[in-house]
């Protein structure tokens, strides 16, 4: 998959370029996020609302183990 910086519009296309990325071998991705809201479980268990405004960097490397 070539360096895209395409939006996404669902949480399921996000989850699917970030799968497809983790597979490869030495990936790192950057995601910026700003102002972004999401419904989900607070501290308690109770609805709550989680507030994302910054980067997230998630890098893999290969250990060669799983190579054929």
């Amino acid at each position: 998959m070539e360096n895209s910086t395409k939006s996404v519009q669902k949480l399921s296309e996000l989850a699917a370029v970030l799968l497809e990325k983790l597979k490869a071998d030495q990936t790192d991705i950057t995601l910026d996020f700003q102002d972004v809201a999401v419904q989900g479980p607070g501290p308690t268990g109770q609805p709550g609302q989680w507030k994302l405004n910054g980067k997230l960097t998630l890098k893999t490397t290969s250990s060669g183990s799983n190579k054929a």
